[in-house]
């Protein structure tokens, strides 16, 4: 079963939590053993397993802006006096500091087991959805495979 569930995100660094989503698709799927698959197919997302839980979402949030911060360093990606590369978007953002982000957590997607049925998950594992720039339309793409 393939799903596509679009989204539109509120900033960066924000968690959206697609748990239940992915536990719907596994449903109605009816697969017994397999995987599910959740995806990203932007650059600057990411899709991440953790738990949900106030503190680590704001240390989250402060730790991605203290390794790539948005504004106050230079960012060879934003300099278009020496990008030559991806240049054919009419809006062009200045968005370094997200692809560093998205680069250092190298998570466009999670694949998590499916045994009789259950999404294997640990007792305190959430599926998140991670914006990593700015607000914006996005999708995400759950498939979930198996016998």
């Amino acid at each position: 079963m393939f799903e596509n569930h679009d989204l539109v995100t509120e900033r960066a660094s924000q968690l959206i939590d697609l748990t239940d989503d992915v536990l719907d698709v596994v449903e109605r799927s009816a697969v017994k053993n397999g995987m599910a698959l959740v995806y990203s197919p932007h650059t600057t997302c990411a899709v991440v397993i953790n738990e949900r839980e106030s503190g680590f979402l704001d240390d989250f949030a402060d730790f991605l802006d203290e390794l790539a911060p948005e504004k106050g360093r230079y960012y060879r990606h934003d300099d278009l006096a020496i990008r030559s590369e991806g240049l054919d978007d009419d809006d062009l953002h200045p968005n370094g500091w997200s692809h560093l982000r998205s680069g250092m957590l190298a998570s466009a997607s999670q694949t998590i087991p499916v045994v009789d049925g259950q999404l294997m998950l640990g007792r305190w594992q959430r599926i998140f959805f991670c914006e990593l720039d700015r607000s914006r339309p996005r999708k995400v793409f759950i498939q979930v495979v198996g016998e």
